[in-house]
């Protein structure tokens, strides 16, 4: 015995695929993601050039990759806000 259908139709399978796609990915202007991703490289090559110079901040901070550099700063920032 053949499982019941989902979908009535490929048309509606396809328009359900695609609801859940929406909900799961956003669109982005791929030029503002570029010059996102340009400005934390800076970011980073800057934290890294301070702590090679003694920079407490930028020691706390420095980190080897962005994403962690990121969070590394939230905790130094959070701790000199208590």
């Amino acid at each position: 015995m053949a499982r019941p259908r989902k979908f009535e139709d490929d048309a509606a399978r396809q328009k359900a695929h695609r609801a859940r796609r929406k909900s799961e990915v956003v669109e982005v202007d791929r030029a503002a993601l570029d010059a996102l991703t340009a400005r934390l490289e800076r970011l980073q090559s800057a934290v890294a050039d301070a702590a090679a110079q003694g920079d407490a901040l930028a020691l706390e901070g420095r980190a080897g990759s962005v994403e962690t550099l990121l969070d590394n700063l939230v905790a130094a920032f959070t701790r000199r806000a208590a």
